[in-house]
C-alpha cells in the first residue's frame, strides 16, 4: 500500500485542479496527467535525500513545521526553495528529461506538486510518529510500490533524477575553475550594469521601482532562458533581490567606475578560463540586462509624454559597458 501517494491524490479535488490550471494555462486533464508524473519524481528524490542521515533529518526537519498548500507555497517561493534542496540546480533538467521521454508537460507543475507531496508524508510522519529511520523506510516503501506498479515510468524517473544529478556536478565543476574573488567579480557585474544604467538617468521614485523590478526580472529570465548549469544559468542566481544590490555599494558617484571596472576584470577572467561560447553568452548576458533596465522607464517630457525609453546618458553607459567587455552583437 503506498500510503503517501494514496493520501496525496485524495487531496487533489477538482476545485484544486481547476485553480491550477488557471493559473497555468492547463486544462483539468493536462494537469492530472502532469500530477501524475510530477508527484513520484519528487517522491523518488525526497527517497534520494534521506538516503544518508544528515539528509532524513534534514527532511524530517522540515516536516516539523507547516508546510503551505501547493497554490500558495507556488507563489511565495516556498516551492522554489523545496525544489532546490531536492534537485539542486537540476529540476529543469529532470523536467526535460519527462517531457522529452513520456511526452507530459510536468515542469510547470512542479511547484504545486513539490508541497502536495510534502504535505502528505507530513501527515503520514505524523500518524505514525516516524524517526528519521521510520522516514526513510516509508519513503523506501513508497518508491518499490510505484516502481513494481509502474515500472517503465519508475525507470524514467530514476533517468531523470540522473540527468538532474549530472547537472549540478557539471555546475560544480564549472564553478571550481575559479576563485572565490573572480566568482564574486562574475556574479556581480551583471547587476551592477543594470544598476549603473539606473544610476546615470535616475527616473523618479516610480521610475526607479520599474528599472528595479526590471533588472531583477532580466536577470530570472535570462537566466532561466540559459541551461542550468552553464555560466550564464549558474551566475543569474546568485543576486536575486534589491538587498544584494544595494550592498554591492554602487552609487550616483561611482557606478560608472565599478561597473567599468568589473566588466573589465570579468572580461578578464572569461579570457583566461572560459570557452568563447561561454564568454560570449555571458557578455549578451550582461549587456541584455543592462539594455532591459534602460528600457523600463520614459525618462524626460511631462508626465512622461515626450520622453525617452533610452536617454543618451543611459545609452553612453550602455556603450561604456559593451566597450568594457569588448561585446560586438
Amino acid at each position: 500500500m503506498a500510503a503517501v501517494m494514496d493520501s496525496l491524490t485524495q487531496t487533489i479535488t477538482p476545485q484544486l485542479t481547476k485553480q491550477i490550471g488557471e493559473m497555468l494555462g492547463m486544462d483539468d486533464s493536462q494537469v492530472t496527467q502532469g500530477i501524475n508524473i510530477a508527484a513520484p519524481l519528487v517522491l523518488a528524490a525526497l527517497g534520494n535525500k534521506v538516503s544518508t542521515a544528515k539528509g532524513a533529518d534534514e527532511v524530517l526537519g522540515s516536516l516539523k513545521h507547516n508546510v503551505a498548500n501547493p497554490v500558495d507555497a507556488a507563489v511565495n517561493g516556498e516551492s522554489d526553495a523545496l525544489l532546490q534542496k531536492l534537485f539542486g540546480i537540476g529540476a529543469p533538467k529532470a523536467a526535460s528529461w519527462i517531457e522529452n521521454t513520456i511526452g507530459i508537460r510536468i515542469a510547470p507543475l512542479l511547484p504545486f506538486a513539490a508541497p502536495l507531496v510534502m504535505r502528505a508524508l507530513q501527515n503520514e510522519t505524523k500518524s505514525q510518529a516516524l524517526d528519521s529511520a521510520g522516514l526513510t523506510a516509508l519513503l523506501k516503501k513508497e518508491n518499490e510500490t510505484y516502481a513494481s506498479a509502474q515500472p517503465q515510468l519508475a525507470s524514467e524517473i530514476n533517468a531523470a533524477l540522473d540527468a538532474s544529478a549530472n547537472v549540478n556536478e557539471r555546475a560544480a565543476r564549472l564553478r571550481a575553475q575559479f576563485t572565490d574573488a573572480e566568482w564574486n567579480t562574475l556574479a556581480t557585474t551583471p547587476a551592477l550594469a543594470g544598476y549603473a544604467v539606473m544610476m546615470s538617468s535616475l527616473s523618479g521614485p516610480v521610475g526607479i521601482n520599474k528599472e528595479m523590478a526590471a533588472l531583477l526580472e532580466a536577470m530570472v529570465d535570462y537566466g532561466s532562458a540559459a541551461e542550468p548549469d552553464s555560466l550564464v544559468g549558474i551566475v543569474s542566481r546568485e543576486v536575486t533581490t534589491p538587498e544584494q544590490i544595494t550592498a554591492l555599494g554602487a552609487n550616483r558617484e561611482n557606478a560608472l567606475n565599478l561597473t567599468r571596472d568589473a566588466c573589465l576584470e570579468a572580461l578578464r577572467i572569461l579570457t583566461e578560463k572560459e570557452t568563447h561560447a561561454e564568454t560570449l553568452a555571458y557578455k549578451a548576458f550582461v549587456v541584455n540586462v543592462a539594455t532591459r533596465v534602460a528600457s523600463a522607464a520614459i525618462d524626460g517630457g511631462v508626465m512622461s509624454i515626450g520622453g525617452k525609453p533610452i536617454t543618451e546618458e543611459e545609452q553612453m553607459t550602455l556603450d561604456l559597458i559593451a566597450a568594457a567587455l569588448a561585446y560586438q552583437p
